[in-house]
């Protein structure tokens, strides 16, 4: 049997900040049934403080004759085949956050991710873990490759690169190369040098074996200038080893018929409709069945579109609808959302932060669930949204282009609403097109079961991922 090792910051249900988590969580829970599957953390107090460990060894992680780290290989205990590693290093882990606090990242980020890197691998040398394929997972995993060409040979490894969302690349100032042990030679094009600076991220392109990101589409869209975060060059060179895996969504925790953190479960919109009822309420707005309700969770950041939220609701001022909106992001973006519901009471409720059984009752009690973004990797929030039969409007990009397609109403076809323009124009016009569609109730039920009934959880998306891992073998 194949062994495989995810090498991530966050997994479910170990520690979480984004997406990233519920991808290698649900790899950490499918892979087992087809591989030997090992999961390597770093040793967060976050993880520390809920799961208890026993220690595996420690060892010296030298990176250069001035700079040696020691690494605590611990082991969770109580996990399946105790295949949870965590490498500890209180110095760089014991933190109130894992990347950084007040909207800054931590300024040693680099010497933190570069240990973790290299301790995975002299970790496992030290302790003998047989490792396969090291499945790495964005720019803070990206020197895996990297070390294990130049210092781990032995290992026999190869190595899966993962690019979650090419906008996060780990780019550092090059008086923090000295840092790294590498040789001067690796501070240059096409290596790490990047407009004078370090880019992490580029190790990962340039020394796995393949590469992937987590749509098809995105793959594609990152060849090209506008996507590629002036990296599309370097990614046009391993075109050939880049693919792109959808992201599935697990259906026993993302569905209305188990969610206990919703008003009702529900399998029928009649019961949809009662979560939207105690949705309103949990906003302040007046409760009626006669007015569409849009949704939209997640960051108040330019990417993900809410400028051009915040400009569509002012056209459509006159409009019958109201919008509920839970996230947190840049302080300006949180504060005209806030002035928004003041603006507009009736309409706009908004909740700054994160509260994981608000966002699921949006998803319940929402119509409409609004993702403009400019760019989507995958996107989880219009797969979470059609299993509980709320129809996505989504800008086609990335992971939405290839999940949500367009309502046709005469050809009885597609389940969202689709537009082209990162445009508060082309966002309005498709609000109204959804309000409209909302008062043809016929519609709307035949929405919800068809939304309801797609598939897309990770069976396939794990047949991808072993293909994937193969493939990395044979290039070895």
């Amino acid at each position: 049997m194949k062994k495989v090792a995810i090498v991530c910051c966050e997994c479910v249900p170990f520690v979480k900040v984004g997406g990233l988590a519920d991808v290698t969580g649900a790899l950490y829970a499918k892979l087992p049934r087809y591989v030997d599957t090992k999961v390597f953390l770093p040793g967060f107090r976050q993880i520390l403080e809920r799961f208890p460990t026993e220690k595996i060894l420690e060892c010296d992680v030298i990176f250069s004759q001035h700079r040696t780290e020691q690494a605590h290989l611990l082991r969770l205990k109580n996990c399946h085949n105790h295949n949870v590693y965590l490498i500890g290093n209180q110095k760089y882990f014991d933190r109130d956050q894992l990347y950084g606090e007040k909207g800054k990242d931590y300024p040693d980020n680099l010497l933190r991710f570069s240990f973790f890197s290299k301790a995975v691998l002299e970790c496992c040398r030290q302790a003998g873990i047989e490792v396969d394929v090291f499945h790495c997972n964005d720019w803070q995993t990206a020197l895996v490759p990297l070390y294990r060409k130049l210092f781990y040979s032995e290992l026999k490894a190869s190595v899966v690169f993962t690019i979650h969302n090419l906008a996060y690349q780990g780019v550092f100032p090059s008086d923090q190369f000295t840092y790294l042990g590498l040789g001067d030679e690796f501070f240059t094009m096409p290596q790490l040098e990047f407009y004078g600076n370090i880019n992490v991220m580029k190790a990962g392109i340039i020394h796995s074996e393949m590469i992937n990101t987590v749509s098809p589409t995105y793959a594609k869209e990152i060849l090209t200038p506008e996507f590629g975060c002036k990296l599309e060059g370097l990614l046009k060179t391993r075109e050939n080893d880049l693919t792109g895996i959808l992201n599935g969504i697990d259906y026993m925790i993302w569905n209305p018929l188990f969610d206990d953190s919703i008003a009702q479960k529900y399998r029928t919109r009649k019961g949809k409709l009662t979560n939207k009822v105690a949705l309103q309420e949990k906003f302040s707005l007046p409760v009626s069945q006669n007015i569409p309700v849009f949704g939209f969770v997640g960051r108040l950041v330019e990417q993900k579109g809410i400028d051009l939220i915040i400009e569509a609701i002012d056209m459509l001022k006159d409009a019958e609808f109201q919008f509920v909106c839970l996230g947190t992001g840049e302080a300006s973006y949180e504060q005209i959302v806030q002035s928004f519901s003041h603006k507009y009471p009736e309409k706009v409720g908004v909740r700054i932060g994160f509260d994981d059984g608000l966002a699921r009752q949006i998803y319940a009690g929402s119509d409409f669930f609004l993702m403009p973004s400019r760019f989507e990797p995958c996107g989880l929030g219009q797969l979470i949204s059609l299993k509980y039969g709320t129809i996505p409007i989504v800008r086609k990009t990335g992971g939405l282009a290839d999940t949500v397609k367009d309502l046709d109403i005469e050809k009885d076809d597609g389940w969202g609403i689709v537009f082209d323009n990162p445009k508060p124009e082309e966002l309005k016009n498709a609000m109204e097109q959804a309000i409209k569609i909302y008062y043809n109730q016929d519609l709307m039920e035949k929405l919800f079961k068809r939304a309801n009934s797609l598939n897309f959880s990770w069976n396939k998306s794990i047949e991808g991922y072993l293909s994937l891992y193969e493939k990395s073998l044979e290039k070895k």
